[in-house]
């Protein structure tokens, strides 16, 4: 198989949504180790058996392959950030994570949605990857909204459903916006009176066939957005405008005749129609270069970064 065809198999098994989970063991020198994996399941319920896939590659493999108990934690939406830790190359992941022991001696994360303790059942040679079968000692779970994983995404459905909610409002004043990017270029519409830039904007996000709704506008300005993730979320301090920003990756933006498609480096950032939009966009360039996108959550002054999402694997 070419690269190419890796990359649009990897997109298609990405098109199955999966939880998150942080697999965890000692190694030979009885310290934490651990990784960040989405390819976990169940495999039995008598006995009970557990699975996940580790990358021959990983720098772990040495540990869970001689190794005999591991544990498997799944995250909450609101861990996000310990995700991200466990699919980085940091040497101390654990540093500034809190953890506990249950049966086998393995760490768990504390708080996560579930966890699962176990002894290594079987240790199976299955490609690039190994598959580790374990058998269930100790698990609980609680009911917390897990953190799920989506097309090299991670989809926070409690925030997304809220901003929903809060479009069909008839008493909040809502603007709902996109940055759209093609090929490393991002999308701006040009007010002609003024000369200033500014992304499309709706007062809801609605869908292709609604002429008034972004996702409409977007469709006549000869842009079709297959998929979009919240960017944005804060409050206008003047007016108390609620501003709800997306973004999404389109495949061709070459028959765009309204607007302009602007190089990252060229982008007239002085042009822009207003601060939070130039603060907006230069953050999305950042993260877009890291391949790791947050959501910001708060007013236009202050706020914080969410939902920290980075492409990983079994690491």
């Amino acid at each position: 198989m070419n690269k190419e065809d890796t990359r649009d198999l990897r997109l298609a098994l990405g098109s199955f949504p999966t939880g998150v989970t942080v697999v965890t063991s000692k190694d030979k020198d009885d310290n934490p180790i651990g990784f960040t994996a989405n390819s976990f399941t169940s495999v039995s319920l008598s006995p009970q058996l557990i699975l996940i896939c580790i990358d021959k590659a990983s720098f772990n493999i040495q540990s869970f392959s001689v190794g005999k108990h591991f544990a498997v934690s799944v995250l909450s939406e609101s861990q996000h950030h310990i995700s991200t830790t466990f699919a980085s190359p940091d040497s101390d992941r654990f540093k500034n994570i809190q953890w506990e022991v249950k049966i086998t001696g393995s760490p768990i994360i504390s708080n996560s949605v579930a966890w699962f303790d176990c002894d290594k059942d079987q240790f199976i040679d299955a490609g690039d990857h190994f598959i580790v079968i374990g058998k269930v000692r100790g698990f609980d779970s609680n009911s917390q909204r897990p953190l799920v994983y989506l097309r090299g995404n991670y989809v926070n459905f409690g925030l997304e459903q809220k901003m929903l909610l809060a479009m069909e409002n008839k008493n909040t004043k809502i603007l709902v916006g996109a940055l759209i990017e093609w090929r490393k270029k991002i999308y701006l519409l040009k007010d002609q009176s003024t000369g200033l830039l500014y992304f499309p904007t709706a007062s809801r996000l609605g869908q292709s066939n609604d002429d008034v709704s972004l996702l409409g506008k977007l469709q006549n300005l000869k842009i079709s957005v297959t998929e979009h993730y919240l960017f944005s979320v804060f409050e206008n301090s003047d007016d108390k405008t609620s501003l709800i920003y997306y973004r999404a990756k389109i495949e061709d933006g070459s028959s765009v005749t309204i607007g302009q498609f602007y190089e990252f480096d060229s982008i007239p950032f002085d042009l822009l129609i207003d601060e939070p939009s130039r603060i907006m966009l230069k953050r999305y360039i950042t993260e877009r270069e890291l391949d790791a996108f947050g959501i910001f959550v708060g007013k236009e002054s202050e706020g914080k970064v969410e939902a920290i999402t980075k492409s990983n694997d079994n690491v």
